[in-house]
């Protein structure tokens, strides 16, 4: 999977998370800012969660929150965490 595609199913995978809290457009809207649309440490949770899950890598939840404030920086850390192109 390359990283375009990663950060698709990480954004899809927020939206679903937020379970009907956060819709794609204000996710958009924020400019993909998990933190400015009022993600829920519940959702955040879920997201981790989803994460390794459907992409099969370890996420600490306990990691500083900057790596969870954006769906780039949640991506970003999905791939520093050992995510390839073939993954």
């Amino acid at each position: 999977m390359d990283q375009t595609a990663l950060r698709t199913k990480i954004f899809d995978l927020a939206i679903a998370a937020g379970d009907g809290s956060v819709s794609a457009a204000e996710l958009t809207g924020a400019n993909y800012s998990l933190r400015d649309v009022g993600y829920s440490s519940l959702s955040y949770m879920r997201l981790i969660d989803s994460i390794e899950n459907e992409v099969g890598v370890y996420l600490d939840p306990e990691a500083p929150i900057e790596h969870y404030e954006t769906i780039d920086t949640v991506t970003a850390l999905v791939v520093a965490s050992g995510v390839g192109a073939d993954a």
